[in-house]
């Protein structure tokens, strides 16, 4: 829904732009790389490995829950003939319920609206808030119309290098820049 939204706004802002260039009105537009420049902030690396770790315990827990229907399940063919066919659905129904269990788990944690995701959110959005108001800065400070964000699934296919942001943005935040690994 996100990247539908997205694909809107750029294609709404582009046309917008098109006309505006047979208009003979000259509109100024920038981009960054919000990924690259989040990449450089100290706090970001550092909520990052928090994340990751949270991650990784949260990923033992359900998949503790799985491993343990998949141990029932097992527990249960190698038993099978020596149970009665009530005992077999008995057993059969509580490794539903435990893969009920580790299902229920993974949305609780990794659901669209669960623990893990609330945690990316509570870590990354002063972040976040901070980059978009040094791009705002930017954008004041040279007259620009629109910025857009390489980052994101806006569709730019190509862009000039003479409209990159990203350092004005970094500069704007106090970071002082790595080398890039990667060049566009």
């Amino acid at each position: 829904m996100h990247k539908l939204i997205s694909g809107f706004v750029f294609l709404v802002v582009l046309s917008n732009f098109a006309s505006a260039q047979v208009n003979g009105f000259g509109q100024k537009i920038g981009h960054i790389d919000s990924e690259y420049i989040l990449s450089q902030l100290p706090d970001y690396q550092e909520k990052k490995k928090e994340l990751e770790t949270l991650a990784k315990s949260y990923d033992k827990e359900v998949r503790s829950l799985y491993d343990e229907a998949a141990k029932m399940e097992a527990k249960l063919k190698a038993e099978e003939v020596l149970l009665t066919p009530a005992m077999i659905e008995q057993r059969k129904e509580e490794i539903a319920d435990k893969q009920e269990q580790a299902l229920q788990k993974n949305t609780e944690i990794f659901g669209y609206e669960g623990l893990y995701y609330k945690k990316v959110d509570e870590l990354m959005t002063p972040l976040r808030s901070k980059l978009n108001l040094a791009v705002e800065v930017i954008v004041k400070k040279n007259g620009l119309d629109y910025m857009f964000d390489k980052a994101a699934d806006v569709g730019i296919l190509y862009s000039n290098p003479v409209h990159d942001y990203t350092e004005f943005v970094l500069e704007e935040l106090g970071v002082q820049e790595n080398k890039r690994k990667n060049e566009d």
